[in-house]
Order: structure tokens, then sequence, then C-alpha cells
């Protein structure tokens, strides 16, 4: 059917109906790290719904209105298929006049292009599950992509004082860092120090279907293997323990975070967890004094665990630093570019990483780590694989940008600190991290994390230590106030009823949000204990009760197009796992 025809007739009817019946509905799509980042409006499990109502809810609201106003141009979409073993919506492209590109097996999809006037009939169409653009839409995020093709980083270690890090006493042995994000994936590098996993998604099997965690790992704890030792982690012979809080779309919630952050305080001594990596944030302005998520991380950091948190990928303007790394207590990290420092050129904070001052006028970040083109692990066919093929470095590893990356730098030094002096507290650490810290050209003047001297402070420091005199949250604010502006879907509890987007005083299975309990015994009467699975090692057995998980608005959708799968958390690191970049 001719749009043109569509739109005279009823010109916003069809874009409405768009928006609201994607709210309904269970079609899932795909995002990549920034974090940062960005976001996807998937809205469920993968496996389509029984029966497929009215198909012309089916298109991106932004994609209609652009078919509507020019039928003649040339649209770029992804099309998810009702049956991906046939060749029905590829054959329909086709004679739209539309040609067929990449297949994205991952999320039972497909690129193409088709003209304007050819959306409503491909979304009309049985064999179409759901249409989206594949075209950049306006976005305040940093594109962090350009990096991909950076040659990878080799003077990072260097720029820092790390080459020194990694033999014995400098590996972090009998440290174990626990790493809160997307899983971590079965690889040589890691093999027999992933010592728990944890899973509070849908998914019940702890691997990283987006790649972000995995990349993480890599930069922590990565022992060289599968590269003869080219590429090694800050503290290859640290222990992790993985926390899963987001699936192949890099969608959760602020209350997913909050109780793997419980998880934590309940197990610490169990594991001897002494680091936290989170590389996740929202743009939430609410005061650091009564949030619940900000309440969550001093919480853990109170239980005897350094708290290492990414700034995020919104910058440079100032303001942008993401919560919780608006709280005063925690470490954290932005990205800082020491690519050109053999060219002369001085290290400055990267273009993308965030800025303060908070909305508590604290001057954050507390220092700078190298956030670009860092080569770590890759996971082969996970969402950051598949849309950053750029940045494969050989078979086994991977370049990232962002102050995710640069969070882990730091979390890796960390490890190898606390196993030179275990009678170290996250306070004392915090204090030597920023005591040590080299100054930069930074417009901030946001010092650069020196490993070197860090490690020979850690235990000779005679300083004060960090955060005195601060003010702890209580948590009493809203957990609303903790979501910023990106919402998820969610489905009520395990049951089969439709996703809903999530707003309010809720936790993710639309119970009314209740303030946790933090005491080591506070996580077995946890509401989320129910649907958490666990496991030692690569042991498999996961057995917890299954819910169908969250996906993405379509608000945080329209920021981003697929090809813009990446690096970054508020997306881990946006806005929870950004797509436009990594950290």
């Amino acid at each position: 059917m001719d749009m043109t025809g569509v739109a005279a007739a009823r010109p916003v009817e069809w874009a409405e109906r768009t928006v609201r019946r994607a709210r309904g509905t269970l079609a899932a799509t795909a995002t990549v790290l920034a974090m940062a980042i960005v976001a996807i409006a998937s809205a469920g499990p993968m496996s389509p719904p029984a029966a497929v109502p009215d198909a012309s809810w089916k298109a991106d609201p932004a994609l209609v209105r652009q078919a509507q106003g020019q039928p003649s141009s040339t649209l770029r979409v992804i099309v998810r298929e009702l049956t991906p073993a046939s060749d029905r919506a590829e054959r329909l492209v086709r004679s739209l006049g539309g040609s067929v590109g990449r297949e994205l097996g991952l999320v039972d999809a497909f690129a193409a292009s088709i003209p304007g006037r050819g959306l409503e009939p491909l979304a009309d169409s049985p064999a179409v599950l759901r249409v989206w653009g594949d075209a950049r839409l306006t976005s305040h995020i940093v594109d962090t992509r350009k990096y991909d093709t950076w040659s990878a980083n080799t003077i990072w270690r260097g720029a820092i004082g790390a080459n020194g890090l990694g033999g014995p006493g400098k590996n972090g042995a009998g440290v174990t860092v626990a790493l809160l994000d997307t899983g971590v994936a079965h690889v040589p590098d890691l093999e027999k120090r992933v010592i728990e996993r944890v899973d509070l998604t849908q998914d019940q099997d702890g691997l990283d279907h987006y790649g972000h965690g995995t990349h993480m790992a890599g930069i922590i704890a990565g022992d060289g293997t599968a590269s003869n030792g080219a590429y090694v982690g800050l503290a290859p012979a640290a222990n992790l323990v993985s926390i899963k809080v987001a699936s192949w779309d890099g969608s959760t919630d602020v209350s997913e975070i909050i109780a793997g952050l419980q998880w934590v305080v309940a197990h610490r001594a169990q594991y001897a967890i002494r680091v936290l990596n989170l590389s996740y944030g929202t743009d939430g302005t609410q005061t650091y004094k009564l949030d619940p998520l900000d309440y969550a991380v001093e919480q853990v950091w109170l239980s005897g665990v350094l708290v290492v948190v990414a700034a995020g990928n919104r910058g440079p303007s100032p303001g942008t630093v993401d919560k919780p790394g608006d709280d005063p207590f925690v470490l954290t990290v932005g990205a800082a570019n020491v690519h050109d420092q053999n060219a002369g050129k001085p290290v400055v904070e990267a273009d993308f990483s965030s800025r303060g001052p908070t909305p508590d006028k604290f001057a954050k970040p507390d220092l700078l780590a190298p956030g670009i083109s860092i080569v770590s692990l890759r996971d082969p066919d996970s969402t950051v694989d598949m849309f950053h093929s750029s940045a494969v470095v050989g078979t086994s590893y991977f370049k990232g940008t962002g102050t995710s990356q640069a969070t882990a730098v730091v979390a890796g030094i960390a490890a190898d600190m606390f196993q030179q002096n275990p009678s170290l507290t996250p306070d004392m650490a915090k204090a030597i991290l920023l005591s040590t810290a080299k100054p930069t050209s930074s417009s901030s003047h946001t010092p650069i994390v020196n490993a070197a001297a860090a490690m020979s402070s850690a235990t000779t420091y005679a300083g004060p230590p960090a955060n005195v005199g601060l003010k702890p949250s209580t948590g009493l604010g809203k957990i609303e106030g903790s979501r910023g502006t990106f919402h998820v879907y969610s489905s009520p509890g395990a049951g089969n009823a439709h996703p809903k987007l999530l707003r309010g005083e809720y936790d993710v299975f639309w119970d009314k949000w209740v303030p946790l309990s933090w005491g080591s015994d506070a996580w077995y009467s946890s509401p989320f204990v129910d649907y958490t699975a666990e496991t030692s090692g690569w042991d498999t057995g996961f057995a917890k009760k299954g819910w169908h998980g969250t996906g993405w608005d379509e608000t945080a959708w329209d920021k981003k197009g697929w090809h813009d799968a990446g690096w970054t958390a508020s997306t881990w690191t946006t806005y929870l796992y950004d797509l436009s970049s990594w950290g």
C-alpha cells in the first residue's frame, strides 16, 4: 500500500497506535558499551507471541514519521522475522523495491533498505514481528565508535606506571573482585578464577551475551593465555565473582542493580571480596543524601569493599557524571586519552568522559585512567561483538573505549594494592590512589592514576583516610529518582503478563519498592532471591524461578540506531548500556 495515501487519511493515527501497542508487546530488540550507554527498545523474551495483533503497531514511530514525510526516501531498517528460517520477509523487502543486508541472527533479524512507501506493507506482513530504524537519530552522547579503528593501545600501561604489575606479589592473588555487569563468557584467560556466577536476569546462565562484562573482566584479571601473554590484565591472579544484571540487550533496572549490591554485602566474607567494579550509571539527579542507589553503594563501601564506579560517557559538558558515580564516598573514574603520549602530546581527559560537578557540588570524577582502544577479552557473537567488527583483535580480543574500561583499570590496580596490604580499608585505598595520582592537562584538573606510586604507598601510607566528615545517604528518596530518564519494560513476577513500562515506586517485578536490608543474612529474605541463580565457577545447575526479564523503552531506543551497539551502561554508563560506546 502506498504510504502517501495513508498519510492523508490518518497522518498521526498510525504512529500513535505504534507507541500505544508497542508498550504492550513481547517483541524484543537489540542494543549493544559507555558506560556510558545506549538503550534499546526490547520488551521481553526472544520467542514470538502466540498471536500477532493488528500488525500496524510494529514499526518504530520515528521511522513511521520519516516514511510519511518522505515516501520516496530510502530507509535503513532492521527487520525482525516471525520465522527466521523462512525467507518470506526478505522476499517481501525485495518486492517492495528494497535490498537485504546483513543477517542479525542474535536477534532473529536482518538489515535492509526500503523506500519510505514500503514501510507500511512491510510492517503489516504476518512474516514480520517488528521494524526499527537503523539510522542515527539525535543524541547528546558522544559517539565512541570512531575509536574502533584506532590502533590497539599498547602504551597505556607505561603511561600509568603499571608495567611492573602482574608478577609475584603484584598480581592480585588472594583477592576477589566482584564484577556487577552483563556476566562473563567462558574464556581461557579467566579459567578457574571466576569462582562464583550470580544471575539476576531471565537468562539464569551467568554467561555474557552482551560482551561488556567479559571485556571488563579481562582488563581486571585476564592472564593472557590466548595471546601468549601479550594482553594481560592488571591483576592476572585475582579471582572474580560475576554478578549478572543485564542480558543481551544491556537493559536492567536500578532495583536489580541494588539487589546485586546487596548480594555482594551478604557474600563479601565468603568470597574474600575486596573490590567492586561497577561500570553502570543513570542520569538521575536526586541528591545522594536520599538516593537509594547511592545508599546501596555506600553500604557496600561500609562493609569493607572498595567500590570503583564509572563516571559515564556523557561528556564533555559539566554536570554529566552518572549516578552512583555522584556519590562522594565511592571512587569515581573518568577516562583519559593517553594514546598520543608517544608523540609528545599531554595526557588529557577523553572527550566523551563525563564531568562534574555533581548535583551536590562534588568535583567528580576522582581520578582518570586510560580508556581509549583498550584491548581485552572478546565475547564472540555477543551484541557488542556483532556491532563492532572493526574493533576485533585476532580471534580472542577486542578494543573497547569508555569510562567502563578506565574503571576496570583502577579496579585491577586496587586488587594488587589489597594483595600487598590486606589491612587496607576502602577509605585508605581511596586516599592512596588519590594522593599518588599524577596531574594531567585536563580542563577539569582531574589527575590520572599512578599504579607504581599507589603500589609503593600501599604499605607505607601514613596520611589521613578519605571521606572524613562526609554525610552518608539515608536511602529514603525515590527509586524513580535513581532511574533518571531511562526506563525499561518488565513483566510482573514470573507470570506471563505483558511487560509494562516500569515507572514509579516499584521494583523490577512490579512489587512496591521497599528499601532492602543490609545485614549479613539480609540477602536470603530479599524479594530477588527466588529469581537469582547461583553456581560455582563454570559448573551448571542453575535452577531458580524464571521471569521474562527487562527490555528498553521506545524513548531510549529512539536515541540511537542499531549500528551504535556499543560500550556504555545507563546504560552501562549512559544510560544503562549505551550503544554508542563502551563504558
